[in-house]
């Protein structure tokens, strides 16, 4: 026989007051010296334990990914950019598309034309849509990205108590789990995410957040089905695209991917829109950019014709959003044509003569003032055109040199900075 009794001896009150209450101790057939007085005591109850479990023992299994664009002779997953069961947010300011990117991948999923682990079978979405009409936005948009639109369901709350009630985190997290369950839900868009969550959260604070949305992100993990959250930039901040969704930091700690969007300015005063994975738990960081663009479009329907929209994906870019982000926010930052100038200059003085691709640091600066570039211009060049710092392996006291791409010798395998 166990009993659970108090070895202090003391009597409750004075334990209580010393801070020593609820310490329970076992030891096996000692009769109590007192019981507690705040309440029935359930004799059958299990002691708060610790399980340990020898990690040999944990089933490990590979990342899949919802969408992945390794291409053709790369290693197998490597260019993975939404992880499966998982939380993922796509975020950017107003006017960047993230909801026709969002109508865009689930019309992919419901045709099977994802490049990813679902790629031949199509599968449902649900999309729970806060702030756009189904009628006049949503559902035409669908049609526009080609969607299978008998595997797209939009949800409503049935509660006779509220009779205008919504979806609700973290209220209704266990109905959702169970209707993706139900009907082999692949994805579910919240558009936007903070528009779900509980009115009574503050979404500035991360405690709270977490315990909002820490349910939804087991369940789809258990219930195995991908949640892609949009939400907006905050206006001004720092070049870093996850410091900037609005919200609490606690976003930035639960999902396992961001899809960062931007618009760029060019250099002939034209725009550009780039759309870069900015973080990426589970696979690797530095993926290529691409560019997309949004264009209008016109869906026929019973009434007349309906002007929308649609996300199409363009070519890969070595402009990131954390590039126009920080283009945005640099005090005194290089307007476009010095920095033109400077792109420009870097990349002829790299490959001219015997140079080839390469040269000291201290030598391009100086020629850099010489030929007036600025060195905040000068930087900005060395980012753009990705000029690395290295060092060669295996000489002796070797100097650092910036060393444009694609021209490191053949066999070399030089150390960067």
């Amino acid at each position: 026989m166990t009993t659970t009794y108090d070895p202090t001896g003391l009597p409750p009150e004075s334990i209580r007051a010393a801070g020593l209450a609820g310490v329970p101790q076992q030891v096996p057939d000692i009769p109590p010296l007192w019981l507690p007085d705040d309440g029935p005591q359930d004799a059958e109850a299990e002691p708060r334990a610790l399980l340990l479990t020898p990690a040999s023992r944990v089933r490990i299994r590979p990342v899949r990914w919802l969408w992945d664009t390794t291409p053709e002779g790369a290693p197998p997953t490597s260019h993975g950019r939404v992880p499966m069961y998982s939380l993922v947010i796509a975020a950017g300011g107003p006017g960047l598309g993230k909801s026709q990117f969002a109508v865009w991948i689930t019309a992919r999923i419901t045709r099977g034309e994802l490049p990813g682990e679902l790629f031949g079978t199509p599968r449902p979405v649900i999309y729970a849509a806060a702030e756009d009409s189904w009628t006049y936005t949503i559902a035409p948009r669908l049609i526009a990205a080609g969607a299978d639109m008998d595997m797209v369901f939009y949800v409503k709350v049935k509660d006779d108590e509220r009779p205008n009630a919504r979806l609700t985190l973290p209220i209704d997290t266990s109905l959702l789990a169970r209707e993706a369950e139900r009907h082999s839900v692949a994805l579910l868009v919240m558009d936007p995410l903070l528009s779900y969550i509980d009115k009574g959260v503050n979404d500035y604070r991360a405690a709270e957040v977490r315990q909002a949305l820490e349910p939804l992100v087991e369940a789809a993990d258990r219930h195995h089905f991908t949640i892609l959250g949009l939400a907006h930039f905050t206006k001004s901040g720092t070049a870093d695209p996850l410091s900037r969704v609005a919200g609490s930091g606690a976003f930035g700690q639960l999902i396992r991917a961001l899809i960062a969007f931007a618009r760029e300015d060019t250099d002939d005063g034209d725009q550009r829109y780039v759309m870069s994975l900015e973080k990426n738990n589970l696979g690797r960081l530095g993926l290529p950019s691409h560019l997309y663009t949004i264009q209008p479009i016109t869906v026929d329907t019973e009434e007349g014709p309906s002007y929308v929209s649609r996300f199409v994906l363009g070519p890969e870019t070595n402009t990131s959003v954390r590039d126009v982000m920080r283009d945005e926010t640099t005090p005194g930052g290089v307007d476009r044509a010095e920095r033109s100038e400077a792109v420009e200059w870097l990349e002829d003085y790299l490959t001219q003569g015997d140079r080839c691709g390469e040269a000291l640091p201290k030598e391009i600066q100086a020629a850099a003032r010489a030929a007036g570039i600025s060195q905040n211009a000068l930087r900005d060049a060395k980012q753009k055109l990705h000029v690395k710092s290295v060092k060669p392996k295996g000489v002796m006291n070797a100097a650092w040199l910036w060393q444009l791409p694609g021209y490191a010798p053949e066999g070399d395998d030089p150390g960067t900075d």
